[in-house]
């Protein structure tokens, strides 16, 4: 472990070399990474989408907009979030970082241009598809076909449009998949440079079909997609999805010293288990997650938060303008917060099932979507752990008579019971998806909005807005997007 912790380490310094070499185009260094073979690329570039997607900072506003967490009573809120006032400061280096990462894959799939090594090919076409998703969930239209061809002189690419790109990306999943179903039996082998799966590429087929139906499901509340969505995927049909225990969770072997440990991890405890200043002290439990799991009996309520007396939780409401005390608020979990080594979510099983209970309700698949819903749950009982962390627990939990969010069975409205659920699940897992979701369906229903009386929206912003740093050097091409409103300039996928 140590070893591959070093071995990221130089890669991470060539990969800043490679970054400096697709920014020139004047100028070729030989020792720059574009001599380095793909395979020692690729696990510093999957490190970096986990430190990019699990670093609280870049994406807990979702958390906090979406009732999941809240900030301590011991701080002052930044009331740019609470009152929704995004500027194009903010989550700079979501986008910056993206595009960095986007490089690094980019590399790979050029660079694995022969027969054999087509497993690495597919693998960087998968997680290029993986975070082009998430800067269209993000900002709608970005750069794509023109992107990361600096060396070709393209300093400043077109945009794309969102519904294009999300297409193109299916097409690229399919490809990808088509890859590894023909790699000749001599292809190389991945083995320990992928630091997800371990070079199994029957489970990186999977997560592209996933990663897939994820994409389509988002499509699935537009009117006439349903025929799209239903032909995309006959087409990988018999790949199948990833199921209980098959997800893609990364681990790089994660050490006990700074800047080596889980991201998510780290930003709350250092290297000595001792607290981090602002971790847990700052973000604290959301009140509506609290609520929910309470009322519902839950048995994982004392892993998502820590009881603040006796087995009771309680948190704040975001900007609310009085705030529980300190000894009176709920920290984050030990469920979310298990060990400094462990595993980092990229896309777990625990939202595939979610995905395949979604999409079998709304008929698109093939299977019981009671049956992906409840494995969707148990699965997550399971991953927060704890004494009540086990499949017995999970069904006891569901079978509750009186609780339609809970029990499938008496649930008058399927997919709410299906969409909240996921959302109550993927609190400190993954928080993209609670945002898409909300913004394409609505579910859950019973967010409490921010408190401050001075925002300036009723609900959150459905986007983010054009980083300023891309405006400094790309603003042709971001005027060309029009005029872009927070709350109204919405995601192609939001028809609502």
């Amino acid at each position: 472990m140590k070893k591959l912790f070093i071995l990221l380490t130089v890669l991470l310094v060539l990969g800043s070399a490679c970054k400096k070499d697709f920014l020139s185009v004047n100028e070729k260094n030989p020792n720059q990474a574009s001599a380095v073979p793909a395979n020692f690329i690729l696990p510093a570039a999957l490190n970096y989408t986990s430190i990019l997607v699990n670093t609280p900072g870049n994406y807990a506003f979702i958390y906090e907009w979406y009732g999941c967490w809240s900030i301590s009573g011991g701080y002052s809120q930044d009331l740019n979030m609470t009152q929704y006032n995004l500027l194009n400061s903010h989550f700079q280096g979501n986008w910056s970082n993206s595009y960095t990462n986007l490089n690094n894959y980019d590399y790979i799939e050029k660079a694995s241009t022969g027969a054999k090594q087509m497993p690495y090919r597919a693998i960087a076409k998968i997680m290029k598809a993986y975070i082009y998703q998430n800067l269209v969930d993000a900002y709608g239209n970005v750069p794509y076909s023109q992107a990361l061809k600096t060396d070709q002189g393209i300093l400043k690419p077109a945009y794309d449009d969102q519904k294009t790109i999300y297409e193109n990306l299916v097409v690229q999943l399919d490809s990808a998949m088509n890859l590894i179903a023909t790699a000749p039996a001599d292809a190389e082998e991945v083995g320990a440079k992928d630091i997800i799966f371990q070079g199994n590429m029957g489970k990186w087929a999977k997560f592209a079909n996933t990663l897939k139906l994820r994409i389509l499901m988002n499509q699935s509340d537009m009117t006439g997609r349903a025929s799209y969505i239903t032909s995309a995927l006959a087409t990988t049909s018999t790949v199948g999805f990833m199921g209980a225990g098959e997800g893609a969770w990364l681990n790089p072997g994660y050490l006990q010293s700074a800047g080596k440990m889980n991201p998510f991890w780290e930003r709350f405890y250092k290297q000595d288990n001792s607290q981090q200043a602002d971790g847990l002290g700052y973000f604290v439990a959301g009140q509506d997650a609290c609520d929910f799991v309470t009322a519902n009996n839950d048995p994982r309520k004392l892993r998502f938060f820590q009881a603040y007396t006796g087995s009771s939780i309680q948190g704040n409401y975001f900007g609310a303008t009085l705030l529980q005390t300190v000894p009176n608020t709920s920290k984050i979990g030990p469920g979310m917060l298990k060990a400094f080594n462990q595993n980092a979510p990229i896309l777990t099983d625990i939202e595939s099932l979610f995905l395949q209970a979604e999409a079998a309700q709304r008929g698109f698949i093939a299977g019981t979507a009671k049956t992906f819903y409840e494995s969707a749950v148990t699965q997550s009982v399971i991953y927060e752990g704890g004494t009540l962390g086990t499949a017995a627990d999970a069904a006891t939990y569901l079978a509750q008579a009186a609780k339609p969010l809970v029990n499938f069975d008496v649930a008058p409205n399927k997919l709410q019971t299906i969409l909240t659920q996921k959302w109550c699940a993927l609190n400190g897992l993954s928080p993209m998806p609670i945002w898409t979701d909300y913004r394409r369906t609505g579910y859950p229903d019973f967010i409490h909005w921010s408190a401050d009386p001075q925002k300036v929206n009723p609900t959150p912003p459905v986007r983010l807005l054009y980083p300023q740093t891309e405006i400094s050097t790309n603003n042709d091409n971001v005027l060309l997007q029009g005029t872009i409103n927070l709350y109204t300039s919405k995601i192609f996928w939001q028809n609502r």
